[in-house]
């Protein structure tokens, strides 16, 4: 394999309980084993750039649900994502246990498709947290923001990504636009 692309697409799209999860599909493309696991699902201060980005304010509590994303078992990305209140409370979202079908089912479930994603992506340095897992090294920080059609953000996901996601492959992200 010359080259490791990986496009959000497969993430983004509602799949059916006992479907295999986009990531261990991609990671068996390449000739790998791809888990996550989750380690975290609390209800927590929402961060400055993810309260922007749900149009919330700074330190509102949010609901997030922290997995640990392994290759071959060795972590290579902490992907975040905080859901406000008013989506995720009462749901199995909220629920320290992985949801049957995935949260994108279950969002689409409860009448929150996205009509359209925001992506930013960055270079970073880990925070300390992300740092114990992925290493010290500068990671690819993708901050992805999911808008229903009346354009209401209802998730933002934050993966950071460490250099280990494709070992001694060059690692892109491809994105497909269409133009209405």
């Amino acid at each position: 394999m010359t080259e490791w692309i990986t496009a959000s697409t497969p993430y983004l799209a509602p799949h059916t309980p006992g479907d295999r999860d986009p990531w261990e599909q991609e990671a068996a493309q390449a000739g790998h084993t791809g888990r996550h696991q989750l380690i975290l699902v609390d209800r927590l201060p929402v961060p400055a750039a993810v309260a922007e980005r749900l149009g919330l304010n700074a330190g509102t509590p949010a609901i997030l649900r922290r997995r640990l994303v392994t290759l071959d078992d060795r972590p290579v990305e902490i992907a975040d994502s905080w859901y406000p209140l008013a989506v995720a409370q009462g749901t199995a979202l909220a629920e320290a246990k992985p949801i049957r079908g995935g949260a994108v089912r279950l969002l689409a479930d409860l009448g929150y498709t996205a009509a359209r994603h925001v992506e930013d992506v960055a270079v970073v340095d880990p925070p300390a947290d992300a740092a114990e897992h992925l290493g010290a090294d500068a990671v690819m920080e993708l901050i992805r923001t999911g808008y229903t059609e009346q354009n209401v953000p209802f998730e933002v996901a934050v993966m950071l990504m460490s250099r280990e996601m494709a070992p001694g492959v060059p690692r892109r992200l491809r994105y497909e636009l269409r133009p209405a």
